[in-house]
């Protein structure tokens, strides 16, 4: 390891422990390496400074005043640097205190947030957690100026300053009202077609990824309406003849409760990966990565139970 001005700071420990031996084949013992390695690099060392550093002597090797002007310095550094790599302190998420900030669809959110919010409130009772909605268009600056601790959403084109964990494969069904007439007309494609359909965006756009599929066959449906939140599909289901495709893990938990009714899509729509996401400064605080932990856990819970 170099410091910036191009000297190894292992030449460091030789100098201490040159300087408590008072000797090279002493500070050799001391660091457990050969006389000639501990020789060569105290030239090393007398390069970079540009003194003798030591002086033989009757009695050995003596500091010049060079050394001696260092030495405190010296034993500053080598105490910074062994306290900054000494084995970090267990942690215990009993008595952890702190919060974490999230940032998540709110589909991710209806998804991962009970369990994890259980796990946090058996595991780690101090530990507060901010769950707020997901805003891709400032979400990467807020992670990097530790605004928010990770983000939970799909991100195809991440930047490369941040690291990412795949929490689950989510797959797309088919969600009306009970008593939908397409139910009763087999749930054809050309039926789907024909009917009005529910679109959830963050965008300001209407199209989704049952468009793009529908534009590799040469069809389209009509969009008509848009929303910005999955929880707010369900009541418009209800009083209409629309058509939403939507998650599977969302529409399995509403769907009966909400007099709504889940059939296959009649074409091939690609699913969507939910990820983790968080930048590099979260690696540093055992608290964030304890929670990352329990988000995958939390994560996984969820497709054993799909």
């Amino acid at each position: 390891m170099k410091g910036a001005t191009g000297l190894d700071l292992n030449l460091l420990l030789l100098l201490e422990a040159l300087l408590a031996e008072g000797s090279v084949s002493g500070a050799a013992r001391r660091l457990g390496i050969s006389q000639p390695a501990a020789s060569k690099a105290l030239a090393r060392l007398r390069r970079h400074f540009g003194d003798a550093l030591f002086v033989r002597t009757p009695r050995g090797m003596r500091p010049t005043d060079r050394v001696i002007q260092l030495e405190a310095e010296l034993k500053r550094v080598l105490a910074d640097v062994r306290r900054l790599v000494e084995e970090a302190p267990v942690f215990d998420p009993s008595t952890a205190q702190g919060i974490v900030r999230l940032a998540m669809s709110d589909i991710a959110e209806f998804a991962l947030l009970p369990g994890l919010i259980e796990r946090l409130h058996h595991l780690a009772p101090q530990v507060d957690l901010r769950a707020r909605p997901l805003d891709k268009t400032r979400a990467y600056a807020a992670l990097d100026s530790g605004e928010l601790d990770a983000l939970v959403g799909v991100f195809p084109d991440l930047p490369k300053r941040f690291s990412r964990m795949v929490l689950w494969q989510e797959r797309f069904v088919c969600l009306v009202r009970s008593g939908h007439p397409w139910l009763a007309q087999g749930a054809t494609l050309a039926g789907y077609l024909s009917y009005p359909h529910i679109l959830v965006t963050l965008k300001d756009d209407a199209e989704g990824a049952v468009d793009r599929a529908l534009a590799a066959l040469g069809l389209t449906r009509r969009v008509a309406a848009t929303a910005g939140h999955f929880l707010s599909v369900p009541p418009i289901l209800t009083h209409s003849d629309c058509v939403a495709t939507v998650g599977s893990r969302f529409a399995q938990v509403l769907a009966e409760p909400m007099g709504c009714r889940i059939c296959e899509p009649p074409l091939t729509v690609a699913g969507w990966t939910e990820q983790l996401v968080w930048g590099q400064g979260a690696d540093r605080p055992p608290l964030q990565r304890w929670v990352r932990k329990q988000i995958a856990a939390a994560a996984r819970s969820i497709g054993q139970a799909e």
